[in-house]
């Protein structure tokens, strides 16, 4: 009999429990419904109160971007790819591939610009956008684990990054990829980690568990809508609802497909965000969410293949056509894809990966030169700081992982995705290096910008967190929430500060190529209305031509090897040396009518490199 009386007095004891456990998962919804709605009422006002300092710093580097964007001359890379990619059109940036110099989809993209009849626009329009929308969800992903002083100062931080600036306003497709990945972690987030904020935060959609609550499926969301008294809608497919969480998966995959079909390196940091996905939810015991975003990452692969079949297709065709002891010499484009697409598909694929971007290097050349090609990696980040960083890098590492942990087991979910992204993609960079033995051009690893700036802002919250720790444990947490805001403060307009500083650094704005600055210097004098021909020693000043004098005056000059009016070279041209010459020069000091030149022409421009000639009249 008392061992009933026990069991019924526990039962009920459960229900009280049960129903006080309801009532405060009712009450914290309640609470983040009024705080969403509070969100929505605040205003511009209110909303430019709390980012503040981030809207100063957007609005001053977009000003300083359009600057760059029109200012700085563009260098041979980026007139390489106005000229011959940009400039013939979308279709022809998305089938040609004659050169790993195509960043296909950013030349795609700026085609569409370039019709704006802006060629600088063209050439650097897509950067800009992405350079801007980089800021943007930088902010927004640190704003999901810390403060927004501290989420600001850590897009200052990226903001003053030396290679950050450079690719900001470039007619190359680093800048984009930078957006790609920002967007891909950013979707990746709302697809892992369930927000705390309110309707319109953590549970941006319909049909999804509501973690907070406990309330799962429609019974959740007739819950969630009776606590707030607001409406969630979805969206029925074949009648059941789905979330907008779905299409953040289509969001990611469509991220991991434009940066690979972008740059093809990009690889560098696809695998490690898939990876940071999928660890993090193998920790969090989520495997139905794991294998959508296998299924996410694996469309993205399939949709990156077929986009790079057509280059395959397209190259191998032209390739077929042209060979003389081939089946297929002189015969059509069509008919090559009509009765050999398996060759023309081969032919490409085989033209492509013979002539990759990043060649393999000697292993014993790679161990004895790893540290120093990653201070050189270092160096485009803060220049003459890349032992520096390489340590706080190393620093900042340790404290990640230990702020992981720790975030882990205190179910701190935003602040855990957070340190594991920025871990895995810091790390896997050496342990790629190290697999492929390859040192890439520098400026592959631009996107890493977004990610230590990321390490560096976690660094300070994880430092704060051991203050906050010694402060409860000596009992002095009256002043700790005010210390807290006025550090944040500070560390974000000194953050500012610095980025103001660094973008006014002579490196910074001195341009990519001095070459190309010489030429622009020697074209920005001539008076295209008073000749009409023209001779060009080199390839730069060729594409200069090209860019400056046919595209942004509009005025065509004809080439003339004899009698031009106006003769630009290289100042090596104009002596004995000049002999010989190799690329980028197209011309010899022979080659040159010296006779039409001093009897008609006169020195018009002249610096320590190039010089220029111009007809008497």
């Amino acid at each position: 009999m008392e061992m009933k009386n026990k069991k019924n007095t526990k039962a009920a004891e459960a229900g009280k429990g049960a129903k006080a456990a309801t009532a405060s998962k009712a009450a914290n919804a309640s609470e983040a419904a009024t705080a969403s709605e509070d969100d929505g009422k605040r205003g511009p006002a209110g909303f430019f109160r709390e980012n503040a300092l981030f809207c100063l710093l957007f609005c001053g580097m977009g000003i300083y971007y359009l600057w760059r964007m029109f200012s700085i001359p563009p260098w041979y890379d980026e007139l390489y790819t106005y000229e011959n990619f940009i400039d013939r059109g979308v279709i022809y940036s998305m089938i040609h591939w004659p050169l790993p110099n195509n960043h296909v989809f950013f030349s795609a993209l700026s085609a569409v610009l370039n019709k704006l009849g802006s060629p600088y626009i063209g050439l650097r329009g897509i950067s800009f956008l992405a350079s801007m929308g980089s800021l943007l969800l930088l902010y927004r992903i640190l704003r999901k684990a810390v403060p927004a002083n501290l989420a600001a100062a850590g897009a200052a931080l990226f903001a003053a990054m030396y290679n950050v600036v450079q690719q900001a306003a470039q007619g190359r497709g680093y800048a984009l990829s930078g957006f790609f990945l920002l967007a891909a972690v950013n979707c990746l987030y709302e697809i892992c980690v369930p927000d705390a904020g309110g309707i319109s935060g953590a549970f941006a959609g319909t049909g999804q568990e509501y973690e907070k609550g406990g309330q799962k499926g429609e019974g959740g969301i007739k819950e969630l809508q009776k606590i707030s008294g607001r409406e969630i809608k979805g969206r029925k497919i074949k009648g059941r609802k789905i979330d907008r969480r779905f299409w953040y998966y289509v969001g990611f995959a469509a991220c991991l497909t434009g940066g690979l079909y972008t740059i093809a390196s990009n690889l560098y940091w696809v695998v490690p965000v898939c990876m940071a996905g999928g660890l993090y939810l193998l920790f969090s015991g989520k495997y139905k969410t794991l294998f959508r975003l296998i299924g996410a990452s694996l469309t993205a692969a399939l949709a990156t293949f077929g986009l790079y079949t057509i280059i395959w297709l397209a190259i191998g065709s032209n390739f077929l056509v042209k060979e003389e002891a081939g089946p297929f010499f002189g015969k059509g484009h069509f008919y090559v894809l009509l009765h050999a697409p398996f060759a023309a598909f081969s032919r490409g694929m085989q033209a492509m990966l013979s002539d990759p971007n990043i060649q393999s290097i000697d292993r014993s050349r790679f161990n004895s030169e790893f540290i120093l090609y990653l201070e050189r990696v270092a160096n485009q980040v803060y220049p003459n700081g890349g032992r520096i960083l390489l340590v706080l890098t190393a620093v900042g590492l340790v404290l990640a992982l230990l702020l992981c942990i720790r975030a882990f087991r205190r179910k701190d979910m935003p602040v855990f995705f957070l340190a594991l992204y920025t871990v895995v993609l810091t790390v896997m960079v050496p342990v790629f290096l190290t697999m492929q033995c390859v040192f890439p051009y520098l400026r592959v690893f631009t996107y890493m910008g977004s990610v230590l700036a990321m390490l560096f802002v976690l660094m300070v919250y994880a430092g704060a967190n051991m203050v906050r720790s010694l402060m409860v444990k000596g009992k002095g947490t009256e002043s700790l929430a005010r210390v807290g805001k006025a550090t944040a403060l500070v560390f974000a307009a000194a953050g500012i500060l610095f980025s103001v500083y660094s973008c006014r650094l002579p490196e910074y704005n001195a341009g990519y190529d001095s070459r190309d600055n010489h030429i622009y210097a020697a074209l920005k004098q001539l008076d295209e209305q008073e000749v009409d021909t023209v001779l060009v020693g080199d390839v730069y000043a060729r594409l200069n031509l090209y860019f400056h004098i046919r595209r942004c005056r509009g005025k065509e000059l004809v080439m003339d090897y004899e009698q031009p009016d106006y003769v630009l070279m290289d100042k090596v041209q104009t002596g004995p040396e000049g002999e010989a010459l190799v690329w980028p020069y197209e011309m010899n000091t022979q080659d040159f009518p010296w006779e039409w030149i001093e009897e008609h022409m006169e020195v018009v421009f002249e610096d320590d490199s190039y010089i220029a000639y111009q007809v008497v009249k």
